[in-house]
């Protein structure tokens, strides 16, 4: 049974469509405001090392690419390369903000609400960050993305700042444009 878009182009409606339930119920049911997920005015410091972070994270991949193995053209990328430049454009916007408000912001702080903890937060958070990614672009892409991931985590948790995550976020997504305008 079929309900509604499929593939990944349709991860702009879902995430949006999620993201905008979720901030309903974060303002109408439980009363809080966004700056309970930490969506709050990052200050120039939080900015600075969400750069830095991408900045590492990049140079892992391309370390990576240069002295292991040049990443797989696998199935997942292949499919993202070969939309239409807005729908990745899109997918880049969309995948920022929505995966570090759905994966990140909400869950971590609500679970560290509930078990005072955050970093039991943090653990479900990436388990359920990872399957998705691993599913779509196979194992292989935590070679290569782990420690953008892992770093994403650290800056979430050192700046308290969901923008500064979706900034590293956006910035690791960006390349992605790369190949679909055949400048890999």
């Amino acid at each position: 049974m079929q309900f509604g878009p499929e593939g990944p182009p349709s991860v702009i409606l879902w995430n949006w469509l999620s993201v905008a339930l979720l901030t309903g119920y974060i303002i109408a049911i439980e009363g809080k405001n966004l700056a309970s997920i930490l969506l709050v005015r990052p200050k120039a410091k939080d900015l600075a090392w969400a750069f830095i972070f991408w900045v590492i994270a990049t140079g892992w991949n391309w370390t990576m690419n240069i002295m292991v193995a040049p990443q797989a053209q696998n199935e997942g990328l292949g499919t993202i390369i070969n939309l239409p430049i807005p729908v990745i454009i899109g997918m880049i916007f969309t995948t920022a903000i929505t995966e570090e408000i759905l994966y990140r912001g909400y869950p971590i702080e609500r679970l560290g609400e509930l078990t005072g903890n955050k970093w039991i937060g943090v653990a479900f958070s990436l388990i359920v960050f990872l399957l998705p990614h691993i599913n779509f672009f196979g194992v292989q892409w935590l070679l290569y993305h782990g420690v953008g991931t892992i770093l994403t985590y650290v800056l979430y948790m050192w700046r308290r700042n969901l923008w500064a995550c979706i900034l590293m976020h956006f910035l690791g997504n960006a390349p992605l444009l790369l190949p679909a305008l055949g400048m890999s």
